[in-house]
């Protein structure tokens, strides 16, 4: 396992030498010295948690998903009404009385399921929705950053086990997004 990874990081890294000229004759001529790496980093899950977009998005979700969750909590609270009515009014009922009531709390517990479970799928599929947007918008900042400013490579914060500070262009990529 280790002499893949070393291999596949050699591989990586080989590209970027291979045009280098050997150091004599970058001693004897000193314009034909390669250029260095200009590399950055960035947090994208620091920038995204930093970000003005992340508190609209939750907010906006809030206010369109409230009347919905509202309406399963009044619907959770009759269900709960209704089962402990049968538990307490159940031994007096007919059979017949008894088995309607059954039925009735088992076609109401599966439509509060199939409330939930709606609720969720929906709100779930909107916050996907919007964290693509999101990232896909830091991706854009993170492009034009890297083209402006010439960079040869930028990379994502979590990947890198350590940086220097001066690599790290996070705070300019939260500025760009908040601007």
């Amino acid at each position: 396992m280790r002499k893949l990874l070393l291999i596949s990081l050699l591989s990586m890294t080989l590209p970027i030498f291979a045009d280098t000229p050997p150091p004599a004759v970058v001693a004897a001529n000193p314009a034909v010295a390669p250029k260095p790496l200009k590399i950055g980093v960035v947090d994208v899950r620091s920038v995204v948690q930093k970000s003005a977009q992340l508190q609209n998005i939750n907010l906006q979700l809030t206010q369109k998903f409230k009347p919905r969750e509202q309406a399963i909590v009044q619907a959770q609270a009759r269900y709960r009404e209704e089962e402990d009515s049968f538990n307490k009014d159940g031994p007096k009922l007919s059979e017949a009385q008894r088995t309607k009531a059954e039925h009735q709390i088992i076609s109401d517990r599966a439509n509060l399921q199939a409330m939930i479970t709606a609720f969720q799928q929906d709100l779930d599929n909107e916050q996907n929705s919007a964290m693509q947007k999101l990232l896909s918008e830091i991706a854009s900042i993170v492009n034009d950053t890297a083209k402006t400013q010439h960079y040869d490579l930028i990379l994502q914060g979590d990947n890198v086990p350590y940086m220097t500070d001066q690599l790290n262009i996070t705070d300019t990529v939260l500025r760009k997004l908040n601007g």
